[in-house]
């Protein structure tokens, strides 16, 4: 054998003997590791060892309604409807720290169609999550407002949030949020924050202004039982009581819709290219108690509107009257229940929206009243609900339009979900 041949041998053998040595590479070690699928009470969920998850959830809202004016006796009408359809997908990718959270909505009333196109899109937001009292969030999804707004739908007691949160609420957007908590003892504190474009879902402009929020909750007694204070309902029946105070401030520059990241675009009466714009600053207070199947919610909101954009309304009346009918005022909502067993529960509801002073000619004072049952076959996942509501306008005036008073509601869903 040359001494070539011999060199190259050797080499052969070196390089051998030294990848035996290494082992399996991580990567290795990845492709091998096998994905496990399991089926449990988070949803149906994908699993490749600690380095991918995948949980997968529906859910669906079907709903019949019968609405009857009862100060007109032919004003009669019916609702049937798939109230919400939605697809949700979460988990993380490469590490437990870096989460990521999709949801897309079908349903008519799941599109924000007010903004002008169809969003099928509701959240798709990226987290980093260094330790358990930190959170950072890049994308879309919940600004942190009142506490009915950041429970999800599909966890309410009665079919729908109230008339409060339809007119105040602070909803999804697309921005930046930091999330902080604080652990004394036995008491808890927790900060949200986020800085977003202030337009709401899937917008395509160009960001005129930003809307800057900020939440913080306070829980004297500690946790509660699986994050109850964000679902409905004392399902749990905690064994000791349970309280959490919030309070949100948000401050929305240069908004565009008629609710900031809600409600239509405002576009000037006299030239269709020129976007109307206001300054937006929303108060929210909220108070929850849950204790041995009792739950109250408790939740004030101030709104008030700054428009800004037409220098001289006295010229351009009509661009005053988009800004006098946008939601502003004050409002309470009130909500207790009991569970008379574990998977029946009666509810009731009491909610006052009051234009401000300058606003009373233009808009409606509203109140609803109303009383809710819902039988849980798998909580909140699986559930029928029925709700008897009487809705109020108090408010005549020549600029409103077909004032009504006691407006009878009544409502029957079932909510199916994983």
């Amino acid at each position: 054998m040359t001494l070539y041949k011999k060199s190259v041998l050797s080499l052969i053998l070196l390089t051998g003997s030294f990848a035996y040595a290494q082992g399996p590479t991580k990567e290795d070690s990845l492709a091998k590791e096998k994905t496990t699928v399991a089926f449990n009470d988070k949803g149906l969920q994908f699993r490749k060892g600690d380095h991918f998850l995948m949980t997968f959830r529906f859910r669906t809202q079907l709903r019949a309604a019968y609405l009857s004016r009862l100060d007109d006796e032919k004003a009669v009408g019916f609702e049937a409807q798939v109230r919400r359809m939605r697809l949700r997908f979460e988990g993380y990718l490469i590490s437990p720290k870096l989460e990521y959270k999709l949801q897309l909505g079908f349903a008519n009333r799941d599109m924000d169609l007010e903004s002008g196109a169809p969003q099928i899109v509701r959240d798709a937001v990226f987290y980093y999550k260094p330790g358990k009292q930190w959170s950072f969030g890049f994308g879309q999804t919940k600004l942190p407002g009142n506490r009915e707004r950041v429970n999800s739908s599909g966890e309410l007691q009665m079919p729908d949030r109230s008339i409060a949160n339809n007119r105040f609420t602070v909803d999804r957007d697309f921005g930046v949020f930091i999330d902080k908590d604080f652990e004394i003892k036995n008491h808890v504190v927790q900060l949200r924050t986020a800085i977003s474009s202030g337009d709401g879902r899937g917008q395509l402009a160009t960001v005129k202004g930003l809307a800057y929020t900020g939440r913080i909750e306070y829980m004297p007694l500690g946790y509660f039982k699986n994050k109850g204070d964000y679902f409905e309902g004392d399902l749990d029946f905690e064994e000791t009581p349970k309280l959490s105070f919030g309070f949100t401030y948000s401050k929305n520059f240069k908004a565009n819709r008629t609710g900031g990241q809600l409600g239509k675009p405002m576009v000037s009466a006299y030239d269709d290219e020129e976007e109307l714009l206001a300054n937006i600053r929303t108060i929210m207070a909220d108070a929850v108690l849950k204790y041995q199947g009792w739950a109250f919610l408790g939740e004030y909101y101030d709104r008030k509107v700054d428009a800004f954009s037409v220098a001289d309304f006295s010229t351009r009346p009509d661009d005053k009257l988009i800004f006098l009918k946008m939601p502003a005022g004050i409002a309470v909502n009130l909500q207790g229940s009991k569970l008379v067993t574990r998977k029946d529960e009666i509810s009731v509801r009491y909610t006052h929206i009051t234009p401000h002073a300058a606003l009373l000619p233009y808009q409606y004072k509203l109140r609803t009243k109303a009383i809710g049952y819902s039988h849980y076959f798998n909580k909140h996942k699986f559930k029928l609900q029925g709700y008897i509501g009487l809705d109020d306008r108090m408010g005549r005036s020549e600029e409103l339009d077909d004032p009504f008073e006691n407006r009878l509601t009544c409502m029957f869903q079932v909510e199916i979900g994983i």
